[in-house]
């Protein structure tokens, strides 16, 4: 199913403070692992059969949560959410057993697409 939020992502400078904080405040469990050459933690079990989490470590970025979007073709996608006033933060790529890609509205909010 296209467009539906598929996936929902937590980031932030501090990741064992952030695994700590959600693990704590939900009892949510959290799986580290190796993503792109950094820490990624997957939320285990998934928040629902479709929708999965993570927390996203970036040790010299901000915070920000990100919502992640099924689309059908993601190159067509980012191409539209250029010529609708967007930017393209990271083009599309392989990662996670999923080709994605991150796109800023044009206030700069960001919004991952992962293709269906």
């Amino acid at each position: 199913m296209p467009n539906l939020i598929s996936h929902i992502e937590i980031a932030g400078p501090n990741g064992n403070k952030l695994r700590d904080f959600y693990s704590g405040l939900f009892g949510w469990s959290i799986e580290v692992k190796k993503e792109h050459g950094f820490d990624y933690g997957w939320f285990s079990p998934p928040f629902t059969e479709t929708v999965t989490g993570g927390l996203r470590y970036e040790p010299e970025g901000k915070a920000e949560t990100v919502f992640y979007v099924s689309v059908e073709d993601l190159e067509e996608t980012v191409k539209l959410a250029e010529a609708l006033g967007g930017t393209v933060r990271i083009p599309p790529m392989d990662g996670a057993g999923r080709r994605f890609a991150m796109v800023e509205d044009p206030d700069g909010n960001p919004v991952g697409l992962i293709q269906s």
